[in-house]
């Protein structure tokens, strides 16, 4: 059985960390984030291309943390991160498009026609109106 070492703070992934780049990083993602949740909140574009920005916006905030939190390059140090990370971003985009299309389909298949939450659209009169 090995010894674990007794101290954390001599781990080389600890000591590669930066106050100032957790700081970055932390801001980076903020304003990144922010400015997706305002593209959402006030719609500024068609819907096509709001995807498309808060996509890119997200991509943009996920690599800030990546190299400025988290540190990891293509360094012999961090390789198998960082192919894991390339490696799971094609798996988390299929996952969000997937739940997208299916929640399309959802609404398409299972609503009454005609009917419609979104702001501006009308609905048909029920019983009660």
């Amino acid at each position: 059985m090995s010894e674990a070492e007794s101290d954390p703070i001599l781990h080389g992934e600890v000591q590669q960390a930066s106050l100032l780049g957790y700081t970055a990083g932390f801001v980076a993602t903020l304003a990144l984030l922010g400015a997706a949740l305002l593209l959402t909140e006030f719609r500024l574009m068609p819907p096509l291309y709001l995807l498309g920005s808060i996509s890119g916006l997200a991509l943009i905030a996920l690599l800030c943390q990546t190299f400025l939190s988290f540190g990891l390059d293509i360094t012999r140090h961090n390789i198998w991160k960082s192919v894991s990370l390339v490696l799971t971003i094609p798996l988390f985009i299929l996952t969000i498009g997937l739940t997208v299309w299916m929640f399309q389909q959802l609404s398409l298949n299972t609503m009454i026609p005609g009917t419609n939450i979104m702001p501006g659209m009308t609905m048909q009169p029920t019983m009660l109106q």
